[in-house]
């Protein structure tokens, strides 16, 4: 009995400190998202792909000045998207220890542990696993496909802290509202799929025709938003946040939906900057701006 107490006061100070630990992770995260909206420089260490691309092209341009010389240095830090997949590695491993942790702890003391396993976080498992197997297999990275290490870490850092974030070990209850929110995982992840097959088309396989820029992309939910591979993550992490309706879950939410507003914003830009005479089209008082 004393041992038992013992070891639920451990996992109730450990749960604290990371739950700590993630409260601030996110609260900076939000704050430095914010800034990066009025900051160029904050803004452009945050960018990834063809918008940190034509932000550094564009920043070629001559300045001599000592500050901008040492700004330029750390600008400079890049590397290849491509890398995208060690998010979802990342967040695989430490998802899947919180899962088999939850797991074997709850079977001791009750006949299926299955009950207590945080259901979000078995969601949170299939979309990472999804992810990871699409950017091994679906897209398609160029020469030109980087982003700054700073992103590299912030991403780095994302996928560790929210596993934590939506851990979640009351007996899973089934309501409506579970159906609702499981639902519109699935509709999000099925949207998020078809949206990087129809982009990752756009890129001819193989070959130096791989370092062109991919042209506007049609069809399916392109039709009607501008980035519905944004949008349909946007509805995936919500749907995280019905199922797991608390501060954190809050606080992860709007995190994913500052980062992914503000790359819809740049890559809106981007296509009217680029191929303004191809886009907007005809169908732009369908079009949804920045998601």
């Amino acid at each position: 009995m004393i041992y038992r107490f013992s070891s639920l006061t451990h996992m109730y100070s450990s749960a604290s400190l990371f739950e700590n630990i993630c409260l601030l992770y996110h609260i900076s995260g939000i704050f430095f998202l914010l800034i990066s909206f009025y900051f160029k420089t904050i803004n452009k260490w945050s960018l990834h792909g063809k918008n940190l691309f034509i932000t550094i092209e564009e920043d070629e341009r001559g300045h001599t000045y000592k500050f901008y010389t040492l700004k330029k240095k750390i600008d400079d830090i890049i590397i290849s998207k491509a890398y995208f997949s060690h998010f979802y590695i990342v967040g695989l491993i430490v998802n899947s220890f919180l899962l088999f942790q939850d797991f074997i702890e709850y079977s001791k003391n009750e006949r299926n542990g299955f009950y207590y396993i945080s259901l979000t976080n078995v969601t949170l498992q299939i979309h990472l696993i999804r992810r990871l197997l699409e950017q091994l297999f679906v897209v398609r990275t160029t020469s030109k496909s980087f982003m700054h290490i700073i992103s590299y870490f912030l991403g780095i850092s994302f996928y560790v802290v929210t596993p934590f974030s939506l851990r979640h070990n009351d007996r899973i209850k089934y309501s409506l509202l579970t159906l609702f929110s499981l639902t519109l995982f699935v509709c999000g992840n099925l949207m998020q799929c078809d949206s990087h097959v129809r982009l990752a088309r756009l890129r001819p396989q193989g070959g130096k025709k791989s370092d062109i820029l991919y042209k506007i992309p049609y069809g399916g939910l392109f039709y009607f938003i501008s980035c519905p591979h944004y949008f349909s993550e946007i509805l995936i992490y919500f749907s995280f946040l019905t199922l797991n309706l608390n501060f954190m879950s809050s606080l992860n939410f709007t995190m994913v939906f500052l980062i992914l507003i503000k790359n819809g914003i740049q890559t809106h830009k981007w296509y009217l900057k680029t191929l303004p005479s191809a886009y907007p089209n005809k169908n732009i008082y369908l079009k949804v701006k920045y998601i």
